[in-house]
């Protein structure tokens, strides 16, 4: 039976054994250990002693026990990557909205329970203040956007049911969306890693913001629980990696989160311990400084280990690895395995995620990688060849800075990094394919890495799901509008460039504008060329003695995104047109 096929059975399982109240087999009557089997119908388990058939010994498991850890029967722990990864729900490429200033992170989950695959969207606040010096951002904050799907994956706005009473309603800037049932009534619930939307200047801590905890209720909705809920209803951390699963072995979903600033209160890593009613109660668990997490188990034995991803550019701070599990939710740095640091060119680790992808039942890591300052973007796949033993099986690079760039800061035009990695048997040929998203980034978002088997990928980007799947195509007969040229002063031009989605560098267009080199300008026919795609995502300028910068930076935006607009900004006169800008100019 191929692996993706028992996992679907395995959820199977665990929806089914919501129902049930009986428990774990026994060991055997003569002290071995009975071998565990899925049932025929993949309903329940089956555990045989002596070699028996299979109703000799057998029973189904309820929810404590699906979720809880029994290192000898090995039942497989659940964790977020299960639940964002659920086999049975049908996937899709999510539609990308301007909900929020700048990206957004999204989870494809079946929230209202009617078999249906919802999407919840979060980021970042709509700043009042474009400014941004370091004292903070000032502006509405937004709540999360709940979408419910219908069976033909239409999605239709449910804000209505996201429900949050808090005086300082809404979040800052939502970093980590983590999904788990964590009140035990059967319906997803989701916690907002919040690390605060603030320019961080030096000298300025990065002290996150509080975060936030939607818990479903009797009546259909979702409840910001925080005062009730949370053992630290106010904590503010700097959140910058969060997963959630039983770490503790209890049968119920915990949260761990990273601290960056771990050095200054004792621990790297806190963990929200849940009662099993969804009260989750703060405590310290060790583990090392890290940009990204994920839990998984990696070892076999039931427990849910750590994987971590530091940065190899640092030395106080470049561990990447695996801490394993205690067995009790703890994460000692003395039990560890280091994996490949990259230090050379792709040390930087955005994301990490763990799946089978070889089918020989163990999970397999995968961590999004870009190089220093976020330039460049690559997948690194490490085969798991069990006990604690890995492979592994480089680097494939998606996107790719000439050898001579050098990045000044973070936003930069070869920043495209991977912010969320899914799998999904997208072909339907009995192994697992990786879907990989970045919501600030229209080089790489959905592009997918289909398994060809012995760790070989074939990239595919901007992929097309249904005609991956085998689905028939559904034809739109909206006719798109054509572009209509207008020329406008550069003032209301530079406000329609304020309300685009990029603030480092739209931002910085105001800046260069009202406080910086341009406004200092004598010679005021120094133009600006600015390159924006067609959704406002990928904003980049130059100034005038870099305008073939500019136009390659449009050439690119066309490959990916069918159009560009270059507007050149001066005194009196700004254009958003190729053809219009070589007639007036003279130049390609």
């Amino acid at each position: 039976m191929k692996y993706n096929q028992l996992i679907k059975k395995l959820f199977l399982v665990f929806t089914l054994s919501l129902f049930s109240n009986q428990s774990f087999a026994e060991g055997c009557p003569d002290g071995s250990e009975p071998v565990k089997s899925v049932s025929s119908d993949g309903t329940y388990f089956i555990f045989n002693c002596g070699g028996g058939n299979e109703n000799s010994s057998s029973s189904t498991i309820n929810t404590s026990s699906a979720n809880s850890t029994n290192a000898k029967s090995k039942i497989k722990p659940l964790a977020s990557i299960d639940i964002e990864n659920n086999p049975n729900l049908d996937f899709f490429k999510p539609p990308r909205y301007n909900f929020f200033y700048g990206g957004h992170v999204w989870y494809m989950a079946d929230f209202n329970v009617d078999g249906n695959s919802d999407i919840i969207y979060i980021g970042a606040i709509h700043p009042d203040n474009l400014s941004l010096l370091g004292d903070g951002t000032i502006g509405k904050k937004p709540f999360p956007v709940l979408l419910l799907g219908d069976a033909n994956n239409k999605l239709k706005r449910a804000d209505k049911l996201i429900i949050d009473n808090r005086e300082d309603s809404g979040t800052s800037l939502g970093k980590r969306l983590l999904v788990a049932d964590f009140n035990s009534d059967n319906i997803l619930d989701f916690y907002i890693a919040d690390t605060g939307a603030k320019k961080i200047e030096a000298g300025v801590a990065l002290t996150g913001h509080r975060d936030s905890y939607f818990l479903s209720q009797p009546n259909g909705t979702w409840l910001e629980s925080s005062e009730t809920h949370l053992s630290h209803p106010n904590f503010k951390v700097y959140n910058h990696g969060g997963a959630t699963g039983d770490i503790d072995s209890d049968g119920d979903m915990d949260v761990v989160f990273s601290d960056i600033l771990g050095h200054q209160v004792g621990t790297y890593l806190w963990c929200l311990i849940n009662d099993g009613k969804g009260f989750l109660k703060k405590h310290k668990c060790g583990g090392v400084w890290t940009h990204t997490l994920e839990l998984a188990d990696l070892d076999g034995d039931g427990y849910l280990d750590l994987i971590l991803g530091g940065d190899a550019y640092d030395a106080n701070h470049d561990f990447i690895g695996i801490i394993f599990n205690d067995g009790k939710g703890n994460f000692s740095q003395s039990r560890y395995t280091r994996l490949p640091q990259y230090k050379k060119k792709w040390g930087n680790i955005p994301e990490a995620s763990a799946a089978d992808l070889d089918n020989d039942g163990d999970l397999d890591i995968v961590f999004s990688r870009t190089g220093l300052m976020y330039v460049g973007t690559a997948i690194q796949i490490i085969e798991n060849l069990g006990n604690k033993k890995f492979k592994d099986r480089g680097i494939i690079p998606l996107v790719k800075a000439p050898d001579d760039f050098i990045a000044t800061d973070v936003g930069n035009q070869w920043n495209d990094y991977i912010e969320d990695i899914r799998f999904r048997d997208l072909d339907k040929d009995g192994d697992i394919d990786l879907y990989l998203s970045s919501s600030t980034s229209r080089k790489t978002n959905g592009t997918v890495l289909l398994n060809q088997g012995d760790f070989n990928f074939t990239i595919i980007k901007h992929a097309d799901l249904d005609k991956l799947s085998g689905k028939p195509k559904v034809v739109s007969n909206k006719v798109k509008k054509p572009f209509k040229y207008t020329s406008r002063n550069f003032k209301p031009q530079l406000r329609l460039l304020e309300t685009q989605s990029n603030l480092a560098v739209c931002n910085a267009i105001s800046k260069e504008f009202y406080t910086g080199d341009y406004y200092s300008q004598t010679n005021k026919e120094t133009y600006l060329f600015i390159s924006i795609d067609s959704n406002g995502l990928d904003c980049h300028y130059e100034w005038s003695r870099n305008e073939n910068n500019a136009l390659r930076r449009c050439k690119q935006n066309n490959e990916t995104d069918g159009k560009c607009t270059i507007y050149a900004l001066g005194d009196n006169i700004v254009w958003g047109n190729t053809d219009l800008y070589k007639e007036l100019t003279g130049r390609d």
